[in-house]
């Protein structure tokens, strides 16, 4: 009997013909897919980073953080959807090589820590509460090794 090396629904995504679909794809629709992701992932960052180093007290101190918030929070959202939809494209069209990646596994916790303490903070500033310098600072900081990790993915 053998060991599985994947999860069972890993194994059948794999074998969807959403994969082979995607995976089969002209090479300039990946191309394409990446730039989105990257970009998306830069705008996520970007704006996230505006309102972490508002609530850490390192920036824009002239301004309330419950207007940066409510000015961002369009910008953030659309930027988590294209990243979320645009990495799920790349996921699926290679998945078991993905899924054997550490540095993607690591990646996928670290966003999953990001969204929820981003999300916390987003919802905090905007109701007026005090900041909470020390979990922007951890975001911040779980950003970096989120970004570091998506690039280690492509080297292991």
């Amino acid at each position: 009997m053998s060991v599985p090396t994947h999860p069972a629904v890993i194994e059948w995504l794999a074998q969807t013909s959403v994969a082979h679909a995607f995976n089969e794809a002209d090479p300039w629709i990946f191309a394409g897919v990446m730039s989105l992701h990257l970009l998306s992932l830069a705008l996520a960052f970007g704006t996230s980073l505006i309102l972490n180093l508002r609530l850490a007290g390192m920036g824009l101190r002239a301004s309330p953080a419950a207007n940066i918030a409510n000015y961002l929070q369009p910008y953030m959202l659309a930027a988590f959807s294209l990243v979320l939809l645009s990495g799920l494209w790349l996921f699926i069209a290679d998945v078991l090589k993905f899924w054997s990646n550490p540095a993607f596994k690591t990646k996928l916790v670290l966003l999953i820590v990001i969204t929820v303490a981003q999300g916390w903070l987003l919802h905090g500033a905007k109701s007026g509460a005090a900041p909470a310098r020390t979990v922007a600072a951890f975001t911040v900081l779980t950003w970096l090794a989120a970004i570091i990790a998506g690039r280690l993915i492509g080297l292991i």
